[in-house]
């Protein structure tokens, strides 16, 4: 077999669930990634992204409405990220405020609706999502996230990442939109049609994505969906393997509880 292809630290990165109760059981937010996007291009995710020094700076810390004591223990124990818990829970909400343009946790008529687009757009232009907080005084809510899951992209990838993914429900009054930069499109999706969908070739989803939007085929309201993400008490890493054909290319992907998975290759 061919050598496989160095091995990828893994970026830190957050990816926040967004849910509403629909007519049929739980709605989750997905955007399209652009067909330029270097990764994952033209595929559904969830709104997220890699996770900043300044997530985690003394600022953030200080805007977060609960200690960063308390989210090592609720998340950062639950997960296995220990003190880097406030970082990726503050990259979840930036990267929803920045992609989605969803303030998560805000009082419902805390601003009027129009408000919201400056904001993002100042987020775009590089005012930190600490600063605009202040200005608007709301904390950064992060008691609003639970852990859902982490996963850790596969050896043998050119692009890695160690993804904790959170869940939230949507604010009211607030009308999610694409950056049209990186996101394309945007959907609320009752997770069984968005597997159909995909089944008929219809709804291009990744594999970490196809198993996150099974596990929450279950659900048949956002309020169980959020108290069963509260009571998890341990979360470890999901770490699949990669494997190749003869000329050295990714021919699938393993997860730990398959047959072939302990044979191949992990970096």
């Amino acid at each position: 077999m061919p050598t496989p292809p160095p091995t990828v630290t893994p970026r830190l990165a957050a990816t926040t669930l967004i849910f509403r109760d629909g007519d049929s059981g739980p709605e989750v937010l997905m955007v399209r990634r652009s067909m330029q996007a270097s990764f994952m291009p033209g595929a559904y995710v969830f709104p997220g992204g890699a996770v900043d020094a300044a997530d985690g700076d003394a600022a953030h810390l200080a805007a977060c409405d609960e200690p960063a004591d308390r989210l090592v223990q609720r998340i950062g124990a639950v997960t296995g990220v220990g003190d880097q818990a406030a970082a990726f829970a503050v990259a979840g909400l930036r990267e929803c405020f920045e992609e989605c343009g969803l303030w998560l946790g805000a009082p419902d008529d805390h601003l009027p609706p129009a408000a919201w687009a400056p904001l993002r757009a100042r987020l775009h232009g590089g005012a930190t999502l600490a600063a605009l907080a202040g200005e608007i005084g709301l904390p950064l809510a992060t008691r609003c996230l639970q852990p859902w899951s982490r996963w850790v992209t596969p050896a043998g990838l050119p692009k890695r990442f160690d993804t904790l993914f959170l869940v939230a429900r949507a604010p009211a009054g607030q009308v999610p939109e694409v950056d049209a930069g990186e996101t394309t499109t945007l959907a609320w999706v009752q997770p069984a049609a968005a597997l159909a969908a995909r089944s008929r070739g219809e709804f291009q989803m990744e594999f970490a994505t196809v198993a996150t939007v099974q596990s929450l085929v279950p659900f048949t309201s956002v309020a169980a969906l959020l108290d069963h993400a509260a009571a998890q008490t341990t979360l470890p890493a999901i770490h699949p393997r990669v494997t190749f054909n003869a000329e050295g290319k990714v021919s699938g992907v393993l997860l730990p509880d398959q047959p072939g998975y302990d044979s191949a290759w992990a970096g």
